[in-house]
């Protein structure tokens, strides 16, 4: 009872009206009457001076004012917090991502239409990203298969070719292309067993009958360009992680199609959260065919 009463004394103190007042807690004017005129009736005072369609607040009714403030303030600031976030104007996102370039782009379509968002990416293996999905440990991932999981909702985003990478002073970097049987014995520094780069280059290579020589092994991508920079073997890299270096020599391998693809995914119960929304609209508009 007290609760509607001091509700509809805020609403009017804060709108400067009743026929306003009404509007805000969406009731009508005799409502809101009603309720403050019980109020006080209740206690005995006079909270408004009423001039017509005008009303002016009482000096009790100025002391209420700052109490009910702290009631329903807080109430109204959290209503426009969650209105902005609707809007998509503050919050934050939490994005898995088995590579940092599918998640980079999309992340930065979404700085540059909300630039109030704050965004955390965390690259680690696409099981990783499914699992944290479920935990909520991620808002949205981007990983390199369809889950084809009733649990998860994904979208196509991207693919990359699959590239080899060699020290300019290799044999092979003398030639502008190469074909996949021309790996064959070669000195190979690869990605350790559970990458998705690592995968895809060995079911070529076993499709095309073609073995190589490992030389080393690493967990780090970037690690596999610096052991191409120190001459110690050529690497498979999707064309999206390549560093430009001078002492690199990109070769394309022109009689087999090897591609990394990305898709973005998020869990099925929150598709329509708006900013989980936002982020797989996005993309999906830079989806590329």
């Amino acid at each position: 009872m007290h609760q509607r009463w001091l509700a509809a004394f805020h609403a009017v103190a804060r709108a400067g009206g009743f026929t306003a007042a009404g509007k805000l807690l969406n009731v009508g004017q005799p409502t809101v009457s009603t309720h403050v005129r019980a109020l006080e009736d209740h206690f005995k005072v006079e909270l408004f001076h009423r001039r017509g369609r005008t009303v002016e607040l009482t000096e009790i009714g100025k002391m209420l004012l700052t109490i009910t403030q702290g009631l329903f303030g807080h109430q109204e600031e959290a209503i426009s917090l969650l209105r902005a976030a609707q809007a998509l104007e503050r919050g934050s996102l939490k994005i898995g991502a088995i590579r940092p370039s599918d998640a980079m782009e999309i992340a930065a379509v979404m700085r540059t239409r909300h630039p109030h968002l704050m965004l955390t990416v965390t690259l680690c293996a696409g099981s990783e990203v499914l699992d944290g999905l479920l935990k909520f440990d991620f808002d949205v991932g981007v990983v390199s298969s369809d889950p084809q999981d009733p649990r998860f909702f994904s979208r196509f985003y991207n693919r990359q070719r699959i590239l080899i990478l060699a020290n300019v002073s290799h044999p092979l970097a003398r030639r502008r292309s190469i074909r996949i049987e021309d790996l064959e014995g070669q000195d190979f520094i690869l990605r350790a067993p559970g990458s998705t780069t690592r995968a895809i280059f060995d079911r070529a290579l076993q499709d095309a009958g073609v073995t190589i020589r490992p030389v080393m092994e690493t967990n780090n991508r970037e690690a596999v360009n610096a052991a191409i920079v120190q001459a110690m073997g050529i690497g498979a890299i999707s064309e999206a992680e390549i560093v430009p270096h001078e002492r690199l020599k990109v070769l394309n391998i022109t009689n087999a199609r090897i591609f990394n693809y990305a898709y973005a995914v998020c869990l099925t119960e929150r598709r329509r959260r708006p900013l989980i929304d936002g982020f797989m609209r996005a993309a999906e508009k830079r989806a590329r065919p």
